[in-house]
């Protein structure tokens, strides 16, 4: 049927202004009548209680609603939704705009990055959708007056103002006024503040695509101490990109630029910086680590795969001061440069590389440890070769020690190799194998602790503090000829079996003892010679420290070199304590049996060599017993077996020694003393 222009023009017009009116008048009725149908509809939507205070329609195609709220997570005073007259007229009445006054948005997010908000958004926006949809035709959200506040499990929290949404083909374009990150984890307390962001946001999953944060300040706080940042900016440029952090360290007035980037798609964390001050860190650092005055430069990566965490690190550090009674006897102050790439799970780890190197000393280690019951595992460790002079310059001064003076020649390097397997039958549960590249040839030896005032009469300070004069020409000195053999090889047999055959160092009695402290998870037992103990006790403290024992091998390297192993056993049998306030053969002979060392039976030698290891305390079971008491009994017989193993005594005297008595004199058995 055909109409006239002037007529069907004004059909159209009537059919706009039913449009233009009846609509909303409609929907305000409607909406009117059903505001808690509404707010049921929406809960049963989302899932979480939902509130509606009213909800008006205007004749300008404009839904206002106030006061709503979907459980905790989404408050706002008013949400007003406008539908243009261009939609009207295509037949279309979803919203051109949404207007939103005073938004309060709080989310719990999960460390994986899901959140109570993400899942209603899912519910509510998975309904909404039919199948086929257009999706609408949301220009804007305009937010006014609104915030944001998120807590991430186990990180933080984040707060955003001035919110504004823009919708876009694949979700929402967020951009932002300040915000505001803090987060904690143990100790440490980090807070950032930037001027301005902007992010997009997937829907309806609400993951995050791009994000930019910048014009940022913050600090970083650890046990009181904090670092003072600036110039901090956060981004992820590309959708599934790493995030990147940008920011200058305040050091003194000084920038110093640190970069970290963080992956979660792969869960990998890279840091770098230049010159960064440690300090704030010292709250989170071992005991006994000072990094008041510690920078470090270099990176550090992180990767998460499974159960295993990855890490290589590649850089250098210095002005850490390590004060603790297992490293040193005063404070020590360390640098050095450090690359390592290792793997560590609950079940192993594994060292690709571990370098280390510090002045000329430079060793790199690599292997493998299982974790468990019965450990098991392989470490292979080598060291340049470099000059003599040059290794013992690089030691730090407090490791030095009496070596200061020592002039040294040639070159020095090598191999160690440390196998460990628990699951073996004791005594072959650990091996340790090295190789020596080169030779150190000393020039002078350091005035301190020259090994050949052991030849001589010297002062000597004994284990209790006491002074006396020691060897040769003195009253209590007994020659090596004056101590009978059966006495002489009670204590090597007892305190280093080998002790003829190597040149100071035991590396069979090392992996035994440290198979016996793997197997009782403690120091139970240490490895030295009697020529390690002889440096100890002639030239060095008590302590068992780290510098101690660097100071101990040199030592006993001079001292092997210079003196002929009867030299050595003699000194070390003319000092050693074996009793109470009791040093040395002859006086132990005396206290203990009222007779001189020649008339020793093979049993009391046999004790006496038993004692040395613990001679307080032994001395104590002695006394209290009356007598030999049977822990200190079958120590004795232990010594017995193993000088019979050593071919020291044969077995007529073995069995005499080992079923006869043991008389004491009175004094050293009286209960009084």
């Amino acid at each position: 049927m055909f109409f006239p222009p002037a007529r069907r023009d004004r059909g159209i017009l009537i059919a706009t202004t039913v449009f233009a009116i009846g609509v909303p008048l409609g929907a305000r009725m409607l909406v009117h009548a059903h505001t808690d149908a509404l707010a049921e509809h929406l809960g049963a939507a989302g899932g979480v209680p939902a509130r509606i205070g009213s909800v008006d329609a205007d004749l300008t195609g404009s839904i206002r609603i106030t006061d709503i709220a979907l459980g905790d997570l989404v408050a706002a005073d008013a949400i007003e939704a406008s539908v243009s007259l261009e939609s009207l007229l295509a037949g279309d009445l979803h919203a051109d705009e949404i207007r939103v006054a005073r938004p309060r948005v709080t989310v719990e997010a999960s460390a994986d990055g899901d959140s109570d908000l993400a899942r209603l958004a899912r519910r509510m926006l998975g309904r909404g959708r039919a199948p086929g949809g257009s999706g609408g035709r949301l220009r804007r959200i305009v937010v006014s007056e609104g915030s944001l506040t998120a807590r991430i499990a186990g990180l933080g929290e984040l707060s955003a103002d001035g919110v504004e949404l823009v919708p876009d083909a694949g979700g929402v374009r967020v951009i932002t006024a300040g915000v505001h990150v803090h987060g904690a984890t143990g100790p440490i307390d980090v807070s950032l503040a930037f001027a301005r962001s902007a992010a997009e946001l997937g829907l309806p999953h609400l993951k995050f695509r791009r994000v930019l944060a910048v014009g940022g300040t913050g600090t970083v706080t650890a046990g009181g101490r904090a670092l003072e940042l600036r110039e901090v900016a956060a981004g992820r440029l590309a959708a599934g990109g790493s995030l990147e952090v940008h920011a200058a360290i305040d050091d003194g007035g000084i920038a110093r630029p640190i970069a970290l980037e963080v992956s979660p798609k792969d869960l990998t964390v890279t840091l770098r910086g230049d010159r960064i001050p440690l300090r704030a860190l010292g709250a989170v650092a071992p005991r006994g680590v000072d990094l008041e005055t510690a920078r470090a430069t270099g990176s550090v990566h992180l990767h998460q795969q499974g159960k295993t965490l990855e890490l290589a690190a590649d850089g250098a550090f210095d002005g850490v001061v390590i004060d603790h009674k297992s490293i040193a006897g005063e404070p020590m102050p360390v640098g050095a440069a450090v690359k390592a790439t290792l793997a560590v799970s609950p079940e192993a780890i594994t060292i690709t590389e571990l370098g280390f190197q510090m002045g000329a000393i430079s060793a790199k280690a690599s292997g493998w440890l299982r974790r468990g019951a019965l450990m098991s595992g392989q470490v292979d460790v080598a060291m340049a070769s470099a000059p003599c002079a040059d290794l013992l310059a690089a030691l730090p001064s407090q490791v030095r020690g009496p070596l200061d003076g020592m002039v040294l020649a040639g070159n020095l390097g090598g191999t160690a190799r440390l196998a460990i397997d628990l699951a073996a039958p004791v005594g072959d549960g650990t091996t340790l194998t090295t190789a020596l590249d080169g030779d150190c040839r000393a020039l002078s030896e350091p005035p301190a602790a020259d090994v050949m005032s052991l030849t001589v009469a010297s002062d000597h300070q004994f284990a209790d503090g006491s002074h006396g004069k020691v060897g040769p020409g003195e009253l209590t000195w007994y020659n090596y000829d004056r101590i009978p053999a059966r006495v002489r090889s009670a204590f090597v047999s007892a305190e280093d079996g080998r002790f003829w055959d190597h040149h100071g160092f035991d590396l069979q009695q090392i992996a035994r003892s440290l198979e016996i402290d793997l197997r009782e998870r403690r120091l139970a037992r240490g490895g030295s010679t009697i020529s390690q103990q002889l440096v100890k006790n002639a030239f060095l403290s008590y302590r068992r420290t780290f510098d101690r024992k660097v100071q101990e091998a040199i030592l006993t390297w001079r001292l092997e070199a210079r003196l002929d192993k009867k030299q050595i056993l003699t000194r070390y049998l003319n000092i050693i304590e074996l009793g109470p306030h009791v040093f040395g053969i002859g006086a132990a002979a005396k206290y203990w049996f009222n007779a001189s060392p020649r008339d020793l039976t093979v049993r009391q030698g046999a004790f006496l060599a038993a004692i040395t290891s613990e001679p307080a305390s032994m001395s104590r079971r002695v006394r209290r017993a009356g007598g030999l008491d049977p822990d200190s009994a079958e120590r004795v017989n232990t010594i017995l077996r193993a000088m019979y193993r050593d071919a020291v005594i044969g077995t007529e005297e073995y069995d005499t020694a080992i079923h006869s008595g043991m008389s004491f004199a009175q004094s050293a058995v009286r209960a009084d003393r």
